[in-house]
C-alpha cells in the first residue's frame, strides 16, 4: 500500500496580509487576485500598489520644495537660536534611522537564507526527474541491447537441428515470446520517460542563483552607504560642523528617494508572493502547459490519497514483463540442458539471467523515485522557504525601508533648520596695535585710564614737562612708547577755519 505525505506547507500571517490589500485596476474595480503574470488586469493592480510609495515620494520632495523656498523668504534667520534641542533631536532620529537600516540588514540575511533553502530544495526536485530519466535509460539500453543482443545469439544457436523437433518448436515460441515481452516492457518504459522527458527544472536553481549573486552584496552595500550617512550627521553634529550639516542634507535627499524606490519594490515583491503562496497551483500549472501531463503534476502538487498514481501501470506492466521473460528463461534453460549442453549457450543464458536480475532492481529503483513523497517533500521544502524566509525577509526589509525614508525626512528637515543658524567662524586678521592711524586698543585704553587715575591722584603731575624744552620720549623699535599718553593729554591747537568763524560772529 503506498502511503502519502499529508505535509502541506504553511501560509504565514504576513502572507495573507498582503493578500488582503486591495487588487484594483485604474477605473478602481475588483481584480482577482490570484497570481498571474500573465494577466494584464492583475499586473495593471499591482502597478497600482506599486506606484503608492511613489506617490508619497512625489508630495515629500514637494513638501522639501516649499519648505526649502519659504527658508530663503525668512527672515528671523539672522537671530541666534538655541541649537541643543534640535541636536538632540538629530541624534536620536539618526540612531533610529540606523536601528531601522539594521533591521533592513536583517532581512536580507533571512530572504538569502530562504534563497539558499528554496534553490537547494529545487535542485533534489530536478535531480530526482534526472535520476528518473536516467533509470528508464538504462533499462531502456539493457532490453534493447543486452537483452535482444542474447536473444539474437540463442536464435542462432537453436538452428542447429536437435533429435527432439518438439523441443525445437518450443525453444523457438519461448524465444519470441520474449521478444514480445521485452518490446512490451520498452514501450512501457518509453511511455514513462514521455511523461518526465520535458521537465526542466534546472533553470530554477540556476535564476535563484543568479539572482541572489547580485541581490544580496547590493542590498547589503546599500543599507550600510545609508547607515554611514547617518553616522556623518552624527559626527557633524558633535563636531557643530556646518558643512557636514549641509553635505548629509544633500546624501539625505538622495537617500529618501532610493528608500521610496525601495518600498515600491518590496511592496510589489510582497503582495505579487503572496498571491502566489496563497494559491501557487493555477500559476504552476498554467507555466507546466504541454511540457508535462497534468496527472503527474497534480500527482506531486497534492500527493494525498485522493490522487492516482500515473506512474502505476506502466510500472506493474513493466514488471510483469520481466517476470514473463524470467520464467521463460528458465523453461529454455531446463530444455537446452538437454539438449544443448554446449557451453556458449549456458553462457549466453547466464548473462540474459543476469542482465534480467539488474533490469528488476532498477525497475523496484525507479517506482521508488517516482512515487510523489520525495517529490512533495522537497516542493513542500521549496513553498516554505518562499513563502516563511523569503516573505518574511522582504516585509521586513519593506518595513526598514519605509522607516528609514521616513527617518531621513525628518533629518533632513531638522539638519536643514540646524545648519543654517550655526554661523561661519570669521578669520582672525593679524592687527599690529602699535599703528598710529588705528583706534586705540583694549590695552591702550587701559593704560590710559591708569595714567588718568595716577595723575589725578597727585602721583604724577598732568603737565609736568615745560613747554619750551622738548620731551624726551623713549622709543622701542622706531616707536615712542609714550604715544598712547600723548595722544590722552594733549589736545591739537583749533584749525584756523575755527578762529576766523569766530571772529565772524563777534
Amino acid at each position: 500500500m503506498v502511503l502519502y505525505s499529508s505535509e502541506k506547507f504553511e501560509v504565514t500571517h504576513i502572507a495573507r496580509w498582503f493578500h488582503v490589500l486591495p487588487h484594483v485596476d485604474i477605473t478602481f474595480k475588483p481584480v482577482n487576485a490570484t497570481f498571474d503574470v500573465t494577466n494584464n488586469s492583475y499586473l495593471e493592480a499591482l502597478g497600482i500598489l506599486i506606484a503608492v510609495p511613489g506617490f508619497w515620494l512625489i508630495l515629500t520632495l514637494l513638501a522639501f520644495l516649499v519648505f526649502f523656498l519659504c527658508r530663503c523668504c525668512d527672515a528671523s534667520l539672522k537671530k541666534k537660536r538655541k541649537l541643543t534641542p534640535l541636536k538632540w533631536t538629530l541624534a536620536i532620529f539618526a540612531l533610529l534611522c540606523c536601528g531601522a537600516l539594521s533591521l533592513g540588514l536583517f532581512g536580507n540575511d533571512q530572504t538569502h537564507n530562504g534563497m539558499k533553502s528554496a534553490q537547494t530544495a529545487t535542485e533534489n526536485m530536478e535531480d530526482i526527474v534526472m535520476s528518473v530519466r536516467n533509470e528508464t535509460r538504462e533499462i531502456e539500453f539493457i532490453l534493447n541491447k543486452e537483452i535482444n543482443k542474447d536473444l539474437d545469439k540463442l536464435a542462432d544457436l537453436f538452428k542447429e537441428p536437435i533429435s527432439n523437433s518438439t523441443a525445437r518448436v518450443l525453444l523457438q515460441q519461448a524465444l519470441a515470446y520474449m521478444r514480445s515481452n521485452v518490446s512490451k516492457g520498452v514501450e512501457q518504459l518509453q511511455d514513462i520517460n514521455n511523461k518526465i522527458d520535458h521537465v526542466d527544472l534546472n533553470k530554477v536553481p540556476d535564476t535563484i542563483h543568479k539572482v541572489e549573486l547580485f541581490r544580496w552584496p547590493v542590498t547589503i552595500s546599500l543599507l550600510c552607504v545609508l547607515i554611514f550617512f547617518c553616522f556623518i550627521l552624527l559626527w557633524g553634529i558633535i563636531r557643530h560642523s556646518r558643512c557636514f550639516l549641509i553635505f548629509f542634507s544633500v546624501v539625505g535627499l538622495m537617500s529618501v528617494v532610493l528608500c521610496w524606490v525601495l518600498v515600491s519594490l518590496y511592496l510589489g515583491l510582497c503582495v505579487a508572493g503572496s498571491d502566489f503562496c496563497l494559491d501557487p497551483q493555477p500559476f504552476l500549472y498554467k507555466q507546466a502547459g504541454s511540457s508535462i501531463d497534468t496527472n503527474v503534476l497534480t500527482y506531486y502538487l497534492q500527493c494525498d490519497d485522493s490522487t492516482v498514481n500515473p506512474f502505476t501501470g506502466p510500472i506493474k506492466e513493466s514488471t510483469k514483463t520481466i517476470d514473463n521473460v524470467e520464467s521463460t528463461l528458465n523453461v529454455v534453460t531446463q530444455i537446452t540442458s538437454v539438449f544443448y549442453p554446449e557451453k556458449q549457450v549456458r553462457e549466453t543464458l547466464d548473462r540474459l539471467s543476469t542482465n534480467l536480475n539488474t533490469t528488476e532492481k532498477t525497475v523496484s529503483g525507479m517506482a521508488a523515485l517516482l512515487n510523489c513523497q520525495a517529490m512533495h517533500k522537497e516542493y513542500n521544502a521549496a513553498m516554505q522557504a518562499t513563502c516563511i524566509d523569503i516573505m518574511e525577509g522582504t516585509a521586513y526589509m519593506l518595513v526598514s525601508a519605509a522607516g528609514a525614508g521616513l527617518f531621513f525626512t525628518v533629518l533632513i528637515w531638522v539638519a536643514s533648520h540646524t545648519w543654517i543658524h550655526i554661523r561661519r567662524k570669521r578669520r582672525a586678521d593679524h592687527v599690529d596695535e602699535e599703528d598710529p592711524f588705528l583706534p586705540p586698543s583694549a590695552v591702550q585704553t587701559n593704560s590710559r585710564r591708569n595714567r588718568d587715575t595716577y595723575g589725578s591722584m597727585g602721583l604724577f603731575p598732568r603737565f609736568g614737562i615745560p613747554s619750551t624744552q622738548t620731551p624726551h620720549f623713549s622709543s622701542l623699535n622706531g616707536h615712542s612708547s609714550d604715544q598712547a599718553y600723548m595722544q590722552g593729554h594733549y589736545t591739537p591747537p583749533p584749525s584756523h577755519d575755527n578762529d576766523l568763524m569766530c571772529a565772524t560772529k563777534f
